[in-house]
């Protein structure tokens, strides 16, 4: 019933990165469309902007933290094989695990800090010291957002790599 229940709640967070894969998508997409408005106006009609150059990093920024997770999920973080392809399967299994586990203890550490961060920005009413001057509490919250997002997929890899193993954690 327990695992039932855990299997349920691991869909449902793939699920949720998963729509903020394509969120992030429209972010990006957004950002550029954004950008090269910028130019036209700045360069071509000689009117000078606040928020584009900003307004895109923030997106970018958003992008980049809400998608990690299904980058995660998708197998499309860095992983440089050049070594491991060369090792047993047992060890380069037990080596996933333990990189999992240690990435897992630093998305869980900059979630936390990055919590921290957003209530203080949110708490103190932050902006940014541009002309534009929009509150920090908006960009501020996609870390922590995002590496809480990513722990808990890092919690279903672990698991995943668990069960591949026939549940043996130790040893094998």
């Amino acid at each position: 019933m327990a695992m039932q229940f855990f299997h349920g709640v691991m869909q449902k967070i793939e699920n949720l990165n998963r729509a903020l894969y394509y969120v992030s998508s429209l972010a990006i997409v957004l950002s550029a469309f954004i950008l090269t408005y910028e130019v036209i106006v700045r360069y071509v009609l000689r009117i000078p902007t606040i928020w584009e150059i900003e307004t895109s990093v923030y997106l970018t920024i958003m992008a980049t933290y809400l998608g990690a997770a299904y980058g995660l999920k998708d197998g499309a973080h860095i992983n440089i094989d050049l070594i491991t392809r060369l090792l047993p399967k047992k060890f380069t299994e037990k080596l996933s695990l333990a990189t999992s586990m240690i990435a897992l203890v630093f998305c869980l550490l900059l979630a936390w800090k990055g919590w921290g961060m957003w209530w203080e920005a949110t708490a103190k009413g932050w902006c940014s010291e541009s002309l534009w001057g929009p509150p920090l509490t908006i960009p501020y919250f996609f870390l922590p957002l995002g590496m809480t997002l990513l722990s808990l997929q890092y919690v279903i890899s672990i698991s995943e790599i668990i069960e591949k193993r026939g549940g043996k954690s130790h040893g094998s």
